[in-house]
């Protein structure tokens, strides 16, 4: 209930005149982290999240939410500082704005009701602070797992325990109708993927769909996954393999739907059960594929708890007690990078990916009408969210004015210095060296638009040109949208030294790009560069996850120990099963 129900009569009247009527369409930020407190809001409709600044997009910065009656922005509105976070229209959201100038001149003219004003900001803040208080003891005692979680972990349990004996071809049929039923529906979670989270392009998503369900099941169709799988005769060592138990899966929003499909595929050919907690954002379509896959499981007469997803609203509070709980025995974590350290650091096996920023090394032979073509095709894509996608185009000097005309031939813009100064701090966040979140995945043109770039067509993919002084800033960084900063080197060993500073700045262990048909080039790049994924001429984002290479189809990338992961392998069902050995005597 608003406080507004406390004020009588001529008190409400008064109230009125001090304050304005405002409107937040969903996920635009209405009070920013640092901003000058200059007021407060109230909340008459919607819901309000709060969050500190982050630069990951799949990392959880959410500290809570704020419902109809509550006060948003009364620290500042109290103490005159900077705002202490972030706050963004979860939903639609209607409200009152009440400046710090109209709520002193209230007090000093109506302390009356003033006064009612101060006792409701001292309940709402008391409020606040016991949902604080609970939050930190889930913190504290974040070895205390409720009864919810257990319950979930339970039944997954007893789902793995009925499937783990079924024969290869009774679970290849099962998979084989998983992957028809989501790749039938792809049109339709696509464009709810794309409604609900803003992120990417709803016709690319339906290829990723496709690619996640229909190849990955092509992929693993046939090969043995449990019991006696293989035996070498010469050291008379037979492999046996069993099931990994209950997997615990984190789903990005940028993501969800390919990352579901992807996962349950392979958690089910290894006879794994398979909890899914989808980011905030996605837990709509995240619901929507899982009700279809759970389906299909029903069909088949397998365990529908085989399958389950986080529905309610998450928290890390809820995720740690997943990754905590002692019947979860692996966690697959495709996510922000402080969300997969939380998965290493649980005392839970765990399998995770870092973040991408690719390196592209154009050189000098390399056939320049091919490579614009792939650049563009490539980072355009989903609207460059993949992440082994083109992050910086390293090109040598002497075709750099060609490579330029390629590019835009091919779709690209390529700003000019003037139009450069305009479009980075519009899109940036210069201070956490990060895209705007409000732009990520959206396509070129918007952003194009948004920072008053105009061009006789409409862009596909944005291109800036950058100095190597701005390597530490955004341009060196990885950018989860349709643009490309590139960088000028003077010949292939410049190119070289640059690629490895551009993965040490971010992006280490995960792919780096070369464009030349000298095999001596391609060898030397593929020594030195500290990733697990070295492309030749092709599209990175496709060829990275499978498509178009023979990569393992899959949208878990894994970054090796170069960037703190367990493995630099494109993740599928081998690494969701235990290998046993029987070993005779020779």
């Amino acid at each position: 209930m608003s406080f507004l129900s406390a004020l009588q009569g001529e008190e409400l009247a008064i109230f009125e005149k001090y304050v304005s009527p405002v409107q937040f369409p969903r996920n635009s930020c209405i009070i920013r982290e640092g901003d000058p407190g200059d007021g407060c809001y109230i909340i008459d409709e919607g819901t309000v999240r709060l969050e500190l600044q982050h630069v990951e997009t799949d990392t959880d910065a959410v500290i809570g939410f704020l419902e109809p009656g509550m006060f948003l922005g009364e620290f500042s509105l109290l103490d005159g500082k900077p705002r202490s976070a972030s706050a963004y229209a979860h939903t639609d959201v209607k409200g009152r704005w009440l400046s710090k100038q109209s709520f002193d001149e209230l007090c000093q003219s109506h302390p009356k009701t003033g006064l009612t004003i101060c006792v409701a900001l001292g309940q709402d803040l008391t409020t606040k602070l016991r949902d604080f208080n609970r939050r930190i003891a889930g913190y504290i005692f974040a070895g205390e797992i409720d009864r919810d979680t257990h319950q979930t972990v339970a039944r997954a349990v007893e789902a793995q325990k009925a499937f783990e004996t079924w024969p290869e071809d009774r679970v290849d049929a099962l998979l084989q109708d998983v992957a028809n039923a989501v790749a039938e529906h792809a049109e339709q979670l696509a464009e709810a993927n794309v409604a609900e989270t803003g992120i990417g392009s709803a016709r690319d998503k339906v290829m990723k769909i496709r690619l996640a369900s229909l190849e990955v099941y092509k992929t693993i169709a046939g090969h043995p996954a449990a019991g006696f799988v293989r035996t070498d005769p010469q050291t008379r060592v037979t492999d046996i393999a069993c099931p990994a138990g209950v997997v615990f899966g984190l789903i990005p929003v940028t993501n969800p739907v390919s990352t579901i499909v992807f996962k349950t595929l392979i958690s089910l050919k290894g006879r794994n059960a398979l909890i899914l907690s989808c980011h905030r954002d996605a837990l709509g379509v995240g619901s929507q594929v899982c009700d279809i896959i759970r389906d299909v499981l029903g069909r088949h007469g397998a365990p529908k708890d085989l399958v389950q997803t986080v529905r309610q609203r998450s928290s890390r509070e809820k995720t740690m007690m997943f990754m905590n709980h002692p019947d979860v025995s692996l966690i697959l974590a495709t996510g922000g990078t402080s969300m997969v350290k939380a998965a290493y650091s649980s005392g839970t096996p765990a399998i995770g990916v870092g973040p991408g920023n690719a390196p592209v090394l154009i050189c000098a032979d390399a056939d320049l009408s091919r490579t614009a073509q792939d650049v563009v095709q490539s980072k355009s894509f989903d609207n460059g969210v993949i992440c082994a996608s083109e992050n910086n185009l390293v090109v040598v000097a002497s075709v750099r004015d060609d490579f330029v005309r390629m590019l835009e031939a091919h779709g690209a813009i390529v700003l000019k210095p003037d139009e450069k100064n305009r479009f980075t701090p519009r899109v940036f966040d210069i201070e956490h060296l990060s895209l705007q979140k409000s732009l990520v995945g959206k396509s070129a043109q918007f952003i194009a638009e948004f920072a008053g770039i105009r061009r006789a067509r409409d862009a596909r993919l944005i291109v800036v040109p950058a100095t190597q002084d701005e390597i530490e800033g955004p341009y060196g960084h990885e950018k989860l949208a349709p643009i490309l900063s590139l960088f000028t080197v003077d010949d292939e060993a410049e190119g070289l030294r640059l690629s490895k500073r551009i993965l040490a700045n971010q992006g280490q262990g995960h792919t780096a790009v070369i464009h030349t048909e000298n095999q001596e080039l391609i060898r030397q790049f593929a020594l030195e560069m500290p990733a697990s994924r070295i492309l030749v001429n092709v599209p990175a984002a496709q060829g990275a996850i499978g498509l178009g290479t023979g990569l393992t189809p899959s949208f878990t990338l894994g970054c090796g120990t170069f960037g703190g992961n367990s493995t630099t392998d494109n993740v599928t069902y081998t690494h969701l099963i235990n290998i046993k050995r029987l070993a005779l005597s020779l």
